[in-house]
């Protein structure tokens, strides 16, 4: 007679929308904090770099607020950068009071290696699903994302699950 292997969810949680991501987002968090642990500032840092990298900000000002991050803290989290050779603060030709965040040779290279990580991250995450269920998860997770941004939500969705776990609101693996 062959055993049932117990149910590894909680009873009463598997059906519970806010526990289910949030333990898919905590599981994606900690796959993605070992992918950039050479990167100052972890998760933070390398989306400095990956904004600095694709140009998606004209200034300091801009990225910050693009990345939802307060300008003090964006100073220390681009001089940490800076310290670490990733990227470099260059005077904006058009506006000289404001600084460019530009991405050195070594920022990227990092950012390449870090962009590797964060796929094998991606990958350790959705590993339970085939391949088809991942590119699903993935366009689902879009549509969402889409509508919610376009209804003017919530506009880092990042520092809104970080906030609710946080607050108690999650449940710890």
């Amino acid at each position: 007679m062959t055993r049932a292997e117990p149910d590894p969810l909680p009873s009463g949680l598997g059906d519970n929308l806010e526990w289910l991501i949030a333990q898919c987002f905590r599981a994606h968090i900690a796959a993605l904090e070992r992918a950039m642990s050479g990167i100052p500032h972890g998760l933070r840092g390398y989306q400095v770099l990956c904004a600095a990298t694709h140009g998606s900000a004209r200034n300091q000002a801009e990225l910050g607020r693009q990345l939802n991050i307060d300008r003090t803290s964006m100073v220390y989290l681009v001089d940490a950068l800076v310290t670490a050779g990733l990227v470099e603060r260059m005077t904006d030709p058009g506006d000289r009071r404001n600084n460019l965040i530009c991405p050195t040779a070594d920022g990227r290279a990092r950012f390449a290696e870090a962009q590797a990580a964060v796929s094998g991250a991606e990958s350790e995450t959705l590993e339970p699903l085939p391949a088809a269920d991942q590119d699903r998860f993935r366009e689902l997770l879009r549509t969402i994302v889409a509508h919610h941004l376009s209804a003017g939500y919530e506009t880092n969705p990042y520092e809104a699950a970080i906030r609710t776990t946080a607050n108690g609101r999650g449940t710890s693996r």
